[in-house]
C-alpha cells in the first residue's frame, strides 16, 4: 500500500509540475476560522430528569485553495470539541491523542490535493470514505449531531489514500473508486487494513443520486481461517429537488458500528430530511433516524425526529448561521433543546 501510495504522488507532483508550466490561472488560498457554540438543554420524561452539554460546540478551521484549473488542496483540521462536556469527559485534548491512529477521528479531518484533468480527478491523502448517502455533504461543523444517524456518529470516516473519479462529458454523472485505510484497524498502513469504495453520483436536475458499496477490512475473528474478514456497506442516497423543496432519503444496509468488536451491526439504517427554503436567509427542516434491527439482535430499534430552523443574518452571506432545534429520542424518551451559532471568519491569502 505504501508503495502504491508513493506512486501515485509522484505521479501526481509529475502532473502538477506540468499544469503549472502549462496555465497559472485560477490561482488562490484562504483560510477559514470556524467556531461554534451551542447550548443543549435536555429533559428526560422518565425519571423526569434534566441535562445539559455544550452539543457541538467546537472549533475548526480550514485551508483551501488553487495553484491552476488543475490543482487544488483542501485541509481541515478540527481543534476542539466540547461535545460531552459537562456531562461527561471533555474531548478536546483527545483529538490530538488520536493522532496517528485511523480507528478514530483526530483534529486533522482532510488533508488531501486534487489533480484535476479534462473529466478525470485523481486525489490523494486524508479524505472521507465514499461511503455514500446525501448526509456527509455537509461540513461536520455544519452538522447537528444528535440528529445525524449512527454511521455519521460513530464511523472513524476520515481516512488516508488515494481516489480516482471519473465525470462524464454531460457532467451529470460521476463514477469513483477509492482505496483508504480502514477505520477498523488501529494504526494506519501498519494494521495493514484497508478500504475499498466505488461510487456513483449524479446531477439530474430534479433529482441528485449518491450510490456507494464499501468493502471495510477488520481483524479476522480467531475461528476464520483468513488473514482478515470484509464488511460491506451498501449506501443508497437519494434526492429530490421541488421548488424551494428538497427531500432526501439515504439508507445504508448496517444498524450502526459495533465499537467493542470493531465492524459493522447488521440492520438497516434510514436517514431522511425535508428542507424547506423560502429564502437566502432562512432554512428549515425536519430529520430523522430510524434504525431496524434483526430479531436476535440485543441492540433494539430506534428512532429520533427533530424541527429545525437555521437563519443567516448576514445579507448576501452565510458566514453567520444562527440555529435551533428540538429532538425527540424514543429510546432515551428525550427531548433535547438546542440554540446555538456557527461563524465563519476568511481570511484570502492570495
Amino acid at each position: 500500500m505504501k508503495k502504491y501510495l508513493l506512486s501515485i504522488a509522484a505521479l501526481l507532483l509529475g502532473l502538477l509540475a506540468h499544469s503549472q508550466e502549462a496555465d497559472d490561472l485560477g490561482n488562490y488560498a484562504e483560510v477559514s476560522i470556524i467556531p461554534r457554540l451551542d447550548l443543549n438543554p435536555t429533559w428526560y420524561r422518565n425519571p423526569a430528569e434534566t441535562g445539559f452539554d455544550l452539543g457541538n460546540s467546537s472549533l475548526y478551521t480550514q485551508f483551501e485553495g488553487r495553484a491552476s484549473e488543475h490543482f487544488s488542496w483542501t485541509v481541515v483540521n478540527h481543534w476542539f470539541s466540547f461535545t460531552d462536556w459537562p456531562a461527561g469527559d471533555f474531548e478536546a485534548f483527545e483529538l490530538f491523542k488520536t493522532l496517528g491512529y485511523s480507528d478514530s477521528n483526530n483534529f486533522i479531518d482532510i488533508m488531501k490535493a486534487d489533480l484535476t484533468f479534462g473529466s478525470w480527478t485523481f486525489t490523494l491523502g486524508k479524505d472521507c470514505i465514499t461511503t455514500g448517502g446525501h448526509e456527509y455533504d455537509d461540513d461536520d461543523y455544519d452538522v447537528h449531531t444528535p440528529l445525524a444517524s449512527p454511521l455519521w456518529n460513530d464511523l472513524a470516516c476520515y481516512q488516508w489514500g488515494g481516489k480516482v473519479a471519473w465525470t462524464t462529458p454531460s457532467e451529470m454523472s460521476t463514477f469513483s473508486l477509492q482505496m483508504t485505510t480502514s477505520p477498523f484497524g488501529e494504526r494506519p498502513f501498519a494494521s495493514g487494513l484497508y478500504t475499498y469504495s466505488f461510487a456513483y453520483s449524479g446531477d439530474y436536475g430534479w433529482y441528485s443520486p449518491l450510490w456507494s458499496v464499501s468493502a471495510l477490512a477488520r481483524e479476522a475473528s480467531e475461528f476464520s481461517s483468513a488473514k482478515r474478514d470484509y464488511d460491506f456497506l451498501v449506501t443508497l442516497g437519494n434526492q429530490f429537488f421541488i421548488d424551494d423543496f428538497t427531500l432526501t432519503i439515504d439508507w445504508s444496509n448496517t444498524a450502526g458500528i459495533a465499537g467493542d468488536y470493531g465492524s459493522l451491526l447488521r440492520g438497516n439504517m434510514f436517514h431522511g430530511r425535508l428542507d424547506y427554503t423560502p429564502s437566502e436567509r432562512w432554512d428549515f427542516s425536519l430529520r430523522s433516524n430510524y434504525i431496524l434491527t434483526p430479531k436476535d439482535s440485543i441492540f433494539e430499534n430506534w428512532w429520533n425526529l427533530g424541527a429545525i430552523a437555521e437563519f443567516f443574518p448576514l445579507r448576501d452571506s452565510d458566514a453567520l448561521r444562527l440555529h435551533a432545534f428540538v429532538e425527540y429520542d424514543n429510546l432515551l424518551d428525550a427531548f433535547s433543546f438546542n440554540v446555538g451559532a456557527r461563524y465563519r471568519l476568511s481570511f484570502k491569502l492570495w
